[in-house]
């Protein structure tokens, strides 16, 4: 991921994006500088995961998991939402602090962060794959790694699947090198042979590869240890526990959004295929 020296602030205009109906409790806040008296909503994402959430060339968060969420707002005209960029570990602690109400990071569902933060609707879906130089050993399955140098962001989803690797497999461990770079910079790495391998998702994979065209090669992970990574295959907005109403507003949206095709619409940009979750993810809640 990659680390920035200052968080970065942006206010998206009205005329870009709409804000939403009813309250929500806990930290949002009242607008103070505006005459609007809309609920200011703080979405805070570490923008280093292309096609995901990155920042543009106008300075501003873009990417699909951007273009879902404004889509949202647009139906939530009482909410005024503000993007800020900063590293991944301080999207956690904003919440849990108060200072941010969506986390915005293409998240995936695990118990430990389920228990910590509340999930939306998914939105999206997700497949990973490992990374190897190409020409190199290429790696089908975590026991293949065993012994190599895996290249991973702190607290990350795919590092947290290796060191549970490693807790489970002492006798087979992979060597984890941790790093707030950005993901490309992990590529890079593979390609020069300085580390081994690394993992991200297929939508990454294929986005950097289209970009920087990098001498590497991919083979998908087996569903069964895919779920070392996520246990399911979706992506999802995140908030604090007290932002229950806020929740519940993006949730409808969300499921307005798949049910008129916006969904579907937003993933044929950025993937060129359809990755909106299926009907029956807009029913219930995972937590």
């Amino acid at each position: 991921m990659k680390k920035l020296a200052s968080i970065l602030a942006v206010t998206l205009a009205a005329g870009v994006l709409a804000t939403g109906c009813g309250s929500s409790s806990g930290s949002a806040s009242k607008d103070s500088s505006s005459d609007s008296g809309k609920t200011v909503i703080k979405a805070a994402t570490g923008a280093n995961a292309k096609p995901y959430v990155y920042v543009g060339d106008d300075g501003k968060p873009a990417g699909y998991d951007v273009d879902v969420l404004n889509a949202v707002f647009d139906k939530l005209p009482d909410y005024e939402l503000e993007y800020e960029v900063t590293d991944f570990g301080s999207v956690l602690s904003g919440l849990n602090s108060g200072n941010y109400q969506i986390g915005v990071n293409n998240f995936s569902y695990n118990e430990d962060r389920g228990a910590s933060y509340l999930y939306s609707y998914p939105y999206d879906k997700i497949s990973y794959v490992f990374v190897t130089k190409k020409g190199g050993k290429e790696i089908k399955s975590f026991e293949d790694a065993a012994g190599l140098s895996f290249e991973g962001g702190t607290g990350i989803s795919v590092s947290n699947a290796v060191e549970a690797w490693n807790e489970k497999n002492p006798d087979k461990a992979i060597n984890i090198t941790y790093s707030d770079a950005d993901t490309s910079v992990f590529l890079q790495h593979v390609a020069d042979g300085s580390q081994d391998f690394t993992i991200i998702d297929l939508a990454m994979y294929n986005s950097y590869m289209e970009e920087f065209n990098y001498d590497v090669q991919k083979n998908d992970i087996p569903e069964d240890e895919a779920k070392m990574i996520a246990e399911n295959s979706y992506a999802y907005y995140i908030f604090p526990q007290d932002q229950k109403d806020l929740r519940e507003q993006v949730d409808k949206a969300l499921k307005e959004l798949k049910e008129d095709g916006t969904l579907t619409e937003i993933s044929k940009k950025w993937y060129g295929q359809d990755a909106a979750p299926e009907d029956d993810k807009f029913e219930e809640t995972i937590n």
